[in-house]
């Protein structure tokens, strides 16, 4: 494919002034379906590469992620007395400046020249060079500090000496005077302050974490014969598509046996291969992060490099799953994340799981394999759900999740259908619930006509999908034959919006737009007349992004902690938008759990209890309450709704901590019936999932001391956590 050709379908790139730009860079600046849309092509070493992409997208680094990372570090830290803020400063500033001290030189310099290419371009610019490194090191900061903070809770006494020990030789080189004195102090403040401090900073509004659903088909199991590695990208990160773009990389001068790329990003995140791609070999990857107490945050300056880094070395520099698997090996990680591996040629696919300490390799799969957010390897396994493990779950209903996505991709899988790029743009779109699928039918319920989809909770659709992107590769690697597909962000969730498709041309280094619909979104909503609860899914992010993204009255993020006023300003934000999304299902007869109790939750937090009884109503209807059959607003739902164990017993729980407040008492008739039957359902669902006198998850646990403590104690005496828009819960 000619240059000439590529740049009538790309367009005229932008490219930097003869001797402003450090490696052969061409932006191309594209408008899909209404949609800004960014193709960057680049030739050149890694830190050349960097520096090219903070230069010409300096203008879109500043509206994309890089302002909501950093508002969401600037909240993060912010815990309002000075001690207090000075403590989780530190520790932020430790952690930091810990990974760049650790990481390779390679990537080092890379950060550095991003930074360098964004100030030349902008002598004005908004950020300063400290900011940009932040920016770029939160994604695996984020996971030491949810390492950290879940170590300080640990009921191992052992285990919180040991973590705040290390985290005050982290925190002291950054502390004022009075924060050293404190953590010199003291044990018992110090830990109480250590705990706040790593608290907030991974809370799930100050982080950027990622949930993803991943899978792989080889050639024999498509309808083309091509491989197949699809991946939707869950990230608190609601500006990606601000500036998304899709990446062609070539970093083989002077390395011969390297490849060149084709990878997903957005603008600012120099770590291309990091999120997900396809090399000229056909190998694929995606990268899923997970939690871990069993991190590392001591090594050899050099000695360590990020995660998102390590993958993109597999795609640059791997031409089998065993060169990849070696590359990953030779790391030296920080913290808890899976690469999920697939060879285009061999047909084959491989994950391999990773902590702080030890690196596991998982089995050669030759057919379809699904990909999530645990550990699959006996050695990785959390089972013990104490610091021994290699990974956690931060809840039970995280817990829950993850397998409920992994249970219905593989059963989706199994169907031995040949699947093809728009099959696999509908899975990563899918609603089913694994979970309520199982559910379903130990009840003997006919699929058809329950409940088992969901708009969000346990499925692959997340209420923060930020990019869908599906590769396909070439078994017999013949030129023009593989393909890139990537969301463009027209409408979100991601897996929602349309998807633009590309032929590569490896040889040329040129990307054309695939001849039959180039642009492709899932359309099984429209087929079955269900758009109006599509649409509702817009609605219930918005939702999330009000009350997790706080904004000034001039639309700008927050660099402080939120006040009072403003929370109040951004929960009532999120109950009519919530409001709005439940009308926009109802109209066409679906009644979508997660909208009412989402609702219910955050009037519950307004204070507005009758209002949420009106929610907690709805559900325990659903739930089977005959004498609450009226409260459902669907005479006739187009499906059964149902409700899983886990729902049906924070329902009835938390529906009594709301009628408490109602009823101004905590002794009325009917309450410790309902607490009974919530207690019932987890102490069921406890012995279903983890058997007699096994260990089971702590947060499971934790409900159940809930729920006995509020049998006998007004529930306002129970901490309840905060609301989840993302696992519902």
């Amino acid at each position: 494919m000619s240059e000439q050709k590529a740049s009538q379908d790309l367009g005229t790139p932008s490219r930097l002034p003869t001797g402003a730009g450090r490696a052969d860079s061409a932006l191309h600046r594209l408008m899909l379906a209404g949609k800004p849309f960014y193709v960057l092509r680049q030739r050149g070493r890694f830190a050349d590469i960097a520096y090219d992409h903070g230069r010409l997208l300096a203008h879109e680094i500043e509206q994309g992620v890089f302002p909501e990372i950093l508002s969401a570090i600037a909240r993060g830290t912010d815990l309002g007395s000075p001690v207090r803020t000075g403590v989780a400063t530190a520790l932020f500033r430790g952690l930091s400046n810990r990974i760049v001290e650790s990481i390779s030189g390679e990537f080092r310099d890379a950060i550095g020249a991003v930074a360098d290419g964004y100030h030349d371009a902008l002598p004005a610019a908004q950020f300063s060079r400290q900011q940009v490194v932040d920016a770029i090191v939160a994604i695996e900061l984020d996971n030491l500090a949810d390492g950290i903070q879940h170590r300080l809770a640990l009921p191992s006494a052992s285990a919180r000496v040991a973590a705040i020990t290390e985290v005050i030789d982290l925190c002291m080189p950054h502390a004022d005077p009075e924060v050293r004195a404190l953590l010199a102090g003291p044990s018992d403040a110090a830990s109480r302050y250590l705990f706040d401090a790593s608290v907030s900073l991974a809370h799930q509004n100050h982080r950027t974490g990622i949930a993803c659903t991943g899978f792989s088909l080889p050639g024999s199991r498509t309808a083309d014969g091509r491989h197949l590695h699809a991946r939707n990208l869950d990230a608190d990160l609601y500006n990606w598509n601000v500036a998304s773009t899709l990446l062609l990389v070539d970093e083989t001068d002077g390395h011969p046996s390297w490849h060149r790329y084709i990878a997903f990003g957005t603008a600012g995140l120099i770590y291309s291969g990091g999120i997900s791609g396809l090399n000229d070999a056909g190998i694929g990857v995606s990268l899923h992060q997970l939690s871990t107490t069993r991190y590392r945050i001591h090594f050899a300056p050099g000695e360590a490099d990020i995660a998102p880094f390590v993958q993109q070395r597999v795609l640059r520099e791997a031409s089998s799953l065993e060169e990849a698997v070696e590359i990953i090996l030779t790391s030296r990680p920080f913290s808890a994340w899976t690469i999920f591996c697939s060879d285009a040629a061999a047909g084959r696919t491989r994950r391999i799981e990773f902590n702080g300490e030890k690196i596991r390799v998982g089995p050669v799969v030759d057919g379809p394999v699904g990909q999530t957010n645990h550990f699959l390897h006996p050695d990785m396994v959390e089972h013990l759900f104490d610091d021994s493990d290699a990974h956690f779950t931060p809840t039970f209903g995280k817990w829950l999740e993850t397998r409920s996505r992994l249970a219905m991709v593989e059963q989706a899988l199994a169907d031995g259908a040949a699947r093809d790029t728009d099959s696999a743009i509908d899975l990563l779109a899918s609603g089913r619930d694994g979970q309520l699928i199982e559910a379903a039918q130990r009840r003997n319920l006919d699929l058809e006509v329950s409940g088992i989809e969901r708009s969000f909770g346990r499925v692959p659709r997340k209420a923060y999908g930020q990019l869908g992107s599906i590769v396909r590769g070439d078994p017999a690697r013949r030129p023009g034959h593989d393909e890139a597909w990537m969301t463009i962000g027209d409408r979100l969730p991601a897996c929602q919006s349309n998807y633009a498709g590309w032929h590569i041309d490896w040889e040329g280094f040129m990307l054309t737009p695939v001849a039959e619909r180039p642009l492709r979104r899932t359309r099984q909503f429209e087929s079955t007349g269900r758009t109006n609860w599509e649409n509702s899914f817009e609605t219930y992010r918005a939702a999330r992004v009000a009350f997790a993204r706080p904004r000034d009255a001039t639309g700008a993020l927050l660099s402080k902690a939120p006040d009072v006023a403003q929370q109040l300003q951004d929960t009532t934000r999120a109950e009519a938008l919530l409001s709005e999304a439940i009308d926009q299902a109802v109209a066409d007869r679906i009644v979508e759990v997660p909208y009412y109790f989402m609702r219910a939750r955050i009037r519950h937090q307004l204070g507005r209890y009758e209002a949420a009884r009106e929610d907690w109503n709805v559900l325990r209807a659903i739930n089977g309450d005959s004498t609450l059959s009226e409260a459902l607003p669907v005479g006739t739902p187009r499906v059964r709704p149902l409700l899983h164990e886990y729902e049906a017993a924070l329902t009835l729980a938390l529906s009594v901590a709301t009628d408490d407040r109602l009823r101004g008492n905590w002794q009325w008739e009917g309450r410790s019936a309902r607490l009974q039957q919530a207690e019932v359902l987890l102490t069921g669902l406890r012995q279903r999932l983890f058997g007699d006198n096994q260990a089971a998850h702590r947060d499971l646990i934790v409900w159940l001391g809930r729920i006995s403590k509020m049998s006998t104690h007004d529930s306002a005496e129970v901490e309840l956590p905060e609301p989840n828009f993302v696992t519902v819960e």
